[in-house]
């Protein structure tokens, strides 16, 4: 098992790396970064020592809880970390390993268990997220004793659960389908659905905060009816009853994960499926690259709902600030651009869905007369339909309580903008010909880093001198990077 899975992590990197002319035409470049990204113990080390900077963070907040039960409290939200990373990661990877092709050696042979080796090589990519809650449950295990076990059993299970989830979107909403009378409304209906599918977990996200700020008072009833991951995290200050629930979840999950193999592995194998053919009258349309680029990107994002997650997902963990601005009553200016500015530091995670998208059909884009500069300002579009969609859509609906508000609509356009700017620059730097650049948790860490030097002066502008001044160095921001980008 392992042995195979290991061919397919290297398999898969080395055809992201064929893919990119500034190492493949290096062949020394070339071994040298196979050896570090296709080596499964290597990359996961790597990765796993950024996130264990945030892992020692958290045991200090867990060390320095008041008691047993407002460490459980503050573990559960923390428990949220590995089951989103699973569900992200999974949604987004799958989609992107099977375009490359990898299992297409598998599919002839007398073999029912391919899905098995796809569900391990994304549950690989989820490692460094376990890892970085270890600290906090090794700091629960030392502190608490048997309720620290618990606690890390249940980091496990939020893992499985979200990588179960993933693999439920990419089977029954990443359909591989096209054609048919009803082809545009099932495309509605699969996108539709993973919004609400991701909407649950919103409001979620939304009583966590709320019970994380009533404890005390709802504690007794949270303890004892709350089902739901994470909430059920907190169980571990009754250890019987938090076992039994633990239980509870891996008797459900088990076999949902076994039956989501079997059609997994059906889906793999059956690959394209035409529902129905019929003569349509042909009309060609000629766009600027730029645009063509980005509608095509744009069409297979909404054709594969497993990429239209990974593009949608981030911003559904700034929804909750979001929403209590709209329902506080009174509008502040800091607190429509806090909001505005995490959207701005959240739009730059789309990168690796966006550099994802094409796959194998990506040596075709090379064929084209197209320029770097072109396909990166096309990739950047893509990355900001929705967050630019989602900050211009807040500065509205804020405007109906205060007018005034309309001003940060340059805002809402240029923050995204910019941080999906430096992104891309991160990731092309230097780069003359098209690519495909390696990526990995590792890399989208120190990003957001980069990205979050770049917003807090922005902020502090803001701040000190106001919003005229911090706009400004925004748009000159963007400008440099997009000329360095562009080159």
């Amino acid at each position: 098992m392992f042995e195979i899975v290991r061919i397919l992590y290297r398999e898969l990197h080395y055809r992201r790396l064929k893919s990119n002319p500034q190492v493949a035409g290096d062949p020394e470049k070339f071994r040298k970064q196979l050896r570090n990204a296709g080596d499964i113990k290597r990359g996961m080390a790597l990765q796993s020592v950024a996130f264990m900077f945030f892992g020692v963070m958290m045991a200090g907040a867990v060390l320095g809880a008041e008691d047993e039960t407002r460490a459980a409290i503050l573990f559960a939200t923390y428990a949220l970390l590995p089951f989103v990373m699973a569900l992200y990661t999974t949604t987004v990877n799958a989609s992107y390993a099977v375009s490359m092709g990898i299992f297409e050696p598998l599919k002839p042979l007398p073999i029912e268990t391919g899905s098995t080796y796809l569900s391990v090589l994304l549950a690989i990519d989820n490692v460094p997220a376990v890892i970085a809650l270890l600290p906090a449950a090794i700091a629960m295990m030392v502190k608490y004793g048997s309720t620290g076990l618990l606690s890390l059993l249940w980091v496990l299970t939020g893992a499985f659960l979200g990588h179960v989830l993933g693999l439920v979107v990419f089977t029954f909403f990443g359909s591989a389908s096209v054609g048919g009378g009803f082809s545009k409304l099932r495309t509605l209906a699969r996108t539709l659905g993973v919004i609400l599918f991701i909407g649950i977990f919103y409001a979620l996200n939304y009583v966590q905060r709320y019970v994380n700020e009533h404890y005390e008072d709802i504690l007794p009833f949270f303890s004892k009816y709350s089902l739901a991951y994470p909430f059920s995290v907190a169980s571990i200050t009754d250890p019987l009853h938090s076992t039994i629930l633990l239980l509870g979840y891996l008797v459900i999950l088990v076999p949902l994960y076994f039956f989501l193999l079997g059609r997994l592995w059906d889906k793999l194998e059956e690959g394209n499926v035409i529902s129905h053919s019929r003569v349509v009258r042909f009309r060609a349309k000629t766009h600027h690259p730029v645009i063509a680029l980005a509608l095509k990107d744009l069409r297979i994002v909404f054709r594969k709902s497993a990429l239209l997650v990974g593009l949608i997902f981030p911003l559904f963990i700034i929804l909750p600030s979001a929403v209590g601005i709209l329902t506080s009553g009174t509008v502040g200016e800091w607190a429509v651009a806090s909001v505005l500015l995490m959207i701005a530091w959240m739009s730059s995670v789309g990168i690796d869905t966006v550099l994802k998208i094409d796959g194998q059909e990506f040596e075709f884009l090379r064929s084209l007369p197209i320029t770097v500069g072109q396909f990166v300002r096309a990739k950047l579009l893509v990355m900001n339909a929705v967050p630019v969609t989602a900050g211009v859509g807040l500065v509205l609906a804020v405007s109906y309580i205060n007018v005034r508000s309309l001003l940060f609509l340059p805002a809402a356009v240029l923050l995204p903008l910019l941080t999906s700017s430096v992104a891309l620059a991160f990731f092309y730097h230097g780069e003359r010909e098209l690519s495909v650049p390696e990526t990995n948790f590792g890399h989208v860490l120190v990003l957001m880093i980069i990205n979050g030097a770049t917003l807090g002066a922005i902020a502090g502008l803001w701040y000190f001198l106001g919003y005229p001044y911090a706009l400004a160095l925004a748009a000159i921001g963007f400008a440099l990077v997009q000329r360095a980008v562009s080159r």
